[in-house]
Order: structure tokens, then C-alpha cells, then sequence
């Protein structure tokens, strides 16, 4: 495919994807945010929620990390599955990746600007926001970050590799502060049968422990949202290799933190208190503040507002460039795949992301914020700090985060799907069948691990529609019909672009590239 519009190639190195991976997952917004919505389900168990999401996430590590191997470029897990798995499943899941981007980085900002800035605010200072805050607030976490986004790589990379590594270094080190001073640490906490006399009654509304547990998994995984927001970067960084690390790493990271804190709140504000937990507005913030000062609480609310900023830049960084590589290749309109000349970035791919992230967050926490009894009037003119505005901020939150649930899950579905007929595909991996060592290891890493990965996120799917609980049963029914959209779009390119679905991922492949050059100079 000649003259392909590409990225600059070579100004992203592995600190640099790394720092992307981190500032993807949030860590510091997860604190504030899905682990208070975790606990809404799961209470004391939010711990082994976030312990059973990182095992997960470790198991998906090998995945993507055979996928990586074989591909880079802009187009991220679409050109993964493109080249392992076929043009088809490639579509949707280039369809649904930048749904679940667009939903998680519209979620964030409105927890983040709706509820836990009045909420600090408040606590603190008696101050009292008015309830339209939230709104300003969500466009100016969007607007800006994509804006930093549009302007190029260099700056993106040089913000995040500072932000995300502080973010999780202060976590870290606080988290394990509360852990040693707080007089409830116990191992019963990842005992799901343990607590019967305590939040028995609860869990009997929700279908059980297994059923709250599973919830809380639904908060957990989304917190992981942004995992693999390295391999959009595939056309930038100095080697393919540095995404392949940058996603072991990111996420090794990332996993251990959140588990540590998750543990850390829970201990920290009292095993039997839980249901308390979920319903404070900023309960990880009162945690610390109670443990490490008010400079501590400070301190977190500081790193969960930057968070959500760097958090912003990320995932719209990678939706834009995953639009981009659809649009070069005829899948999207031209629009799309068009790069500005000065910053070298697929800037009105970026902008549209902006948008799209805008639009969904303001409208759904209108749209749920009315279904959770408020009028659009009332969800303006009542103080920020208000229950009534809190709770349906929190259902627009959980809301938008179950549909970057649905994605999530769709794509690594299909990713999970790409490894085991690739390697099906390519039996030079059983060509040793005598070596049974060899071909024992070759099945448990590509066919039992991305197979048990995909049970464990049917599992979480599950929970999220059986019994139905809102809004996260209707935020599935939102996700799925994307999901169909995606399906007969599929189909529609398929009959009627026939030559642009055989090419589907083939116009840029940077580990092919390498191989070539490698090739040429011997």
C-alpha cells in the first residue's frame, strides 16, 4: 500500500511505554474511584475482587505478549488481531477497543470532578460546591489532555513518564504505611466464606459472596482498563520489543499496587465497616487522611486529579491512533487517518476521540442521574455534595465503566481467540513431538492460559447481567448492542469492500519490518 500515512518512528522508548501503560490504568484514580464502586458489591472482599482481577491480568500478560511478537503499529490490538486471527474479528475489534477508551476516560473525570473534588472540598474546608461543577470540570479533563494529545509525542511522553511513575511510587509507600499501623490485617479478608455474621444479609440481596465477589471483579478488571495502552504506540517507539516489555511490566506494576492498596483501605477503615466504605463519597481519601494526616488526604486527592488528567492523555492518545490505522485503511473515512505536519500525530483523529469522550459523559450523567430520580434541573441547581447527586454520579460512573467493561472484554476475548489459532495455524511449535516437556509448556501458553483468561472474564460478564442490578445490566445491554454494530459492519465491509477487507492490517507492520532490515543487513 504505497504512500501509507505513518507516525514518527523511534521517539518512544520502553520508560516511556511504560509510563504510558501506568497512566492508562489510573492507579490513583482506581484508589479513589473503582475500588469505593468495588466495595458497593463485594465490601470486605474488595481486596481479593482487586487480588482476582491482577491474577487475571497476569494470565492476559501472555497473551498480548505472543500477539506483540508478531506485530506493531498504530493500530494496536486491531492490527494484533489482524495478523494472527484474520481480518474479521480484526474489524470489531478495532470497533469496539476505542468504545471501551471512550467510555473509561469519560467515566473517570466525572467520579473525579463530580464526587471526589466537592467531596475533599467539603471535608476538609466546609466548602461547598454547586452541583453543575461536575461539568466544567469533565471538558476541562477531556479538552485539555487531548489537546496535550494533538500537540505531539515528545511532550506526551515526557509528562507521563513523571506523572505515572510518582503515582505509583506514592502509592506504594503509603499504602504499605497504613497496612503496618492499621489493627485489622487478616488473611480472612480473601476468605469469601468468612464473613456470613457480618455481611451475610447483604450479600443475600446481590446472590451471594460468589455474586458480590464477581461484581466487585467487574470494578477490579475496569480498573486494568488501559491495560495494553502501549501497543497503539508500535509505529513510535525506538523498537518493537519495547511494547512486548511494556506491557509485562505496566501491568506487573500496576496489579501489585492496586492489590496492596485495595487491602490498605479495607484494613484501614475497619474489616466490619465496609458497607460505611461504599458509601462515603471519597472514603480511600478519609483512609489516608486518618492514617497519614490531612497532608496525606491532600496528597492522594493531588495524585487522583493528576491521575485522571494523565489518565485522559493516554487512553484518547491510543483510541485516536487505533481510528487512525482504520481510517488509513479504508475501514474509517479519510478523515481519520490524516496527520497534522507539524506535530507529526493524527490530531483530528484525537479530536473526535475528545468529542465523542465529551459528549458520553455529560449526557450520561444526565440520562442515568434522571433514571436514579433526578431531574436534569436538580442535577444543576443541588449542592455537589448532595446524596441524591452523589448517588446518581456514582451510577453514571458505574454505568459508563460497565460499557468499557463490555469492550474490554470483547477485544480480549478475540485477542485470547487470535492466540490460539495463530499458533494452530503455525504447527512449527509441535514440530518436537516427541520433546513432551516442550509440547507441554507449547499447549499451556497458548491454547490453556488465553482459554482460562477468557473463562474468568465470561464469569465477571455473567455476574454483571445475573440477577439484574442497575445500572450495570443495562450499561451490558448498551455494550452489546454496540457490539452487534460492530458484528454487521464487519459483515457490510466484508460484502462490499472486498479488497480493503483482505488487507485489513497489512499496511504497517513494524516487527515485519524490522525482520526485513535485519534480513538486509547481513
Amino acid at each position: 500500500m504505497p504512500n501509507v500515512p505513518r507516525l514518527k518512528r523511534g521517539v518512544v522508548g520502553t520508560v516511556e511505554a511504560i509510563a504510558q501503560e501506568i497512566a492508562a490504568m489510573a492507579p490513583a484514580c482506581d484508589t479513589v474511584a473503582f475500588i469505593t464502586s468495588a466495595a458497593a458489591f463485594a465490601f470486605v472482599l474488595t481486596p481479593l475482587a482487586f487480588l482476582l482481577a491482577m491474577v487475571t491480568m497476569f494470565i492476559e500478560v501472555n497473551t498480548l505478549y505472543h500477539l506483540s511478537k508478531h506485530h506493531a503499529s498504530a493500530g494496536g490490538y486491531y492490527g494484533y488481531v489482524a495478523t494472527s486471527f484474520g481480518p474479521g474479528p480484526a474489524i470489531v475489534t478495532g470497533m469496539m477497543y476505542p468504545v471501551y477508551q471512550i467510555a473509561s476516560t469519560a467515566a473517570i473525570p466525572l467520579y473525579v470532578a463530580g464526587i471526589v473534588l466537592p467531596g475533599v472540598l467539603n471535608y476538609f474546608w466546609g466548602i461547598q460546591l454547586p452541583g453543575w461543577i461536575w461539568i466544567p470540570f469533565i471538558l476541562t479533563f477531556v479538552v485539555v489532555p487531548i489537546i496535550l494529545a494533538m500537540i505531539g509525542i515528545r511532550p506526551q511522553m515526557k509528562y507521563l513518564r513523571y506523572a505515572a511513575l510518582t503515582e505509583v511510587g506514592f502509592l506504594a509507600i503509603t499504602s504499605a504505611i497504613i497496612i503496618i499501623k492499621a489493627p485489622d490485617n487478616s488473611l480472612q479478608i480473601f476468605n469469601p466464606f468468612a464473613w456470613n455474621s457480618v455481611y451475610g444479609s447483604l450479600f443475600n440481596k446481590i446472590g451471594g459472596p460468589i455474586a458480590g465477589l464477581g461484581l466487585g471483579m467487574i470494578f477490579g478488571l475496569t480498573s486494568f482498563i488501559g491495560y495494553g495502552g502501549s501497543a497503539p504506540l508500535g509505529e513510535e517507539v525506538k523498537r518493537s520489543k519495547d511494547i512486548t516489555k511494556a506491557l509485562m511490566l505496566g501491568v506487573t506494576i500496576v496489579g501489585v499496587v492496586l492489590t496492596e492498596v485495595s487491602y490498605a483501605l479495607t484494613v484501614g477503615w475497619g474489616t466490619n465497616n465496609m458497607l460505611s466504605f461504599s458509601l462515603s463519597a471519597i472514603p480511600g481519601i478519609i483512609v489516608y487522611a486518618r492514617y497519614l494526616t490531612i497532608a496525606g488526604g491532600l496528597l492522594l486527592a493531588l495524585f487522583a486529579f493528576n491521575s485522571a488528567f494523565s489518565d485522559s492523555v493516554a487512553m484518547q492518545s491510543n483510541a485516536g491512533r487505533v481510528y487512525f490505522a482504520m481510517g488509513r485503511e479504508g475501514l474509517l473515512p479519510k478523515f481519520f487517518a490524516e496527520i497534522n505536519e507539524k506535530w507529526i500525530t493524527p490530531a483530528k483523529s484525537l479530536a473526535f476521540i475528545g468529542v465523542m469522550s465529551s459528549i458520553l459523559a455529560i449526557l450520561s450523567g444526565f440520562v442515568i442521574g434522571y433514571f436514579s430520580g433526578l431531574s436534569p434541573l436538580q442535577m444543576v441547581t443541588l449542592p455537589a455534595t448532595s446524596p441524591s447527586v452523589i448517588n446518581a454520579l456514582e451510577n453514571s460512573f458505574d454505568f459508563l465503566t460497565t460499557i468499557a467493561l463490555v469492550g474490554f472484554i470483547v477485544a480480549h476475548f478475540i485477542n485470547n481467540s487470535a492466540v490460539m489459532v495463530f499458533f494452530h495455524r503455525n504447527k512449527s511449535s509441535e514440530k518436537n513431538r516427541h520433546d513432551i516437556i516442550h509440547l507441554v509448556i507449547h499447549y499451556f501458553l497458548h491454547y490453556f492460559l488465553p482459554a482460562l483468561a477468557t473463562v474468568i472474564f465470561a464469569f465477571v460478564l455473567y455476574e454483571s447481567i445475573i440477577p439484574p442490578v442497575f445500572p450495570v445490566t443495562q450499561a451490558v445491554l448498551f455494550g452489546s448492542a454496540i457490539l452487534i454494530f460492530s458484528v454487521i459492519y464487519t459483515i457490510w465491509i466484508k460484502i462490499k469492500k472486498q479488497e480493503i477487507y483482505a488487507n485489513i492490517g497489512k499496511s504497517v507492520n513494524v516487527v515485519e519490518e524490522e525482520r526485513k532490515e535485519r534480513l538486509q543487513s547481513r
